[in-house]
């Protein structure tokens, strides 16, 4: 099964950076689910959770302020001005 490459960015420092096989966020324009494949797309974040399910079969979840989301090439990145992982989130 293919895989996204996502990196997800506070302001002041990496999150978390790793792969995965479905990306959950909530843009300006609704909740959106992202997987390999999916069109190049630009959006605006909305604050509130959001959850990504690691090739690893573990799913990290945590929430986010408003932010950027962008996908390209089976790439998702993530910037938010503050972001804070559930505590039994995985390490990256």
């Amino acid at each position: 099964m293919a895989e996204l490459i996502v990196e997800i960015v506070a302001l002041d420092r990496k999150i978390w950076a790793g792969a995965a096989r479905l990306v959950r966020v909530r843009t300006t324009e609704g909740d959106i689910g992202i997987m390999a494949g999916h069109e190049s797309m630009a959006g605006l974040l909305k604050p509130g959770e959001f959850a990504i399910d690691r090739v690893d079969g573990d799913r990290l979840r945590g929430t986010i302020d408003a932010g950027l989301v962008s996908v390209n090439d089976n790439r998702v990145t993530v910037v938010a001005d503050s972001v804070s992982l559930d505590e039994q989130a995985p390490s990256a």
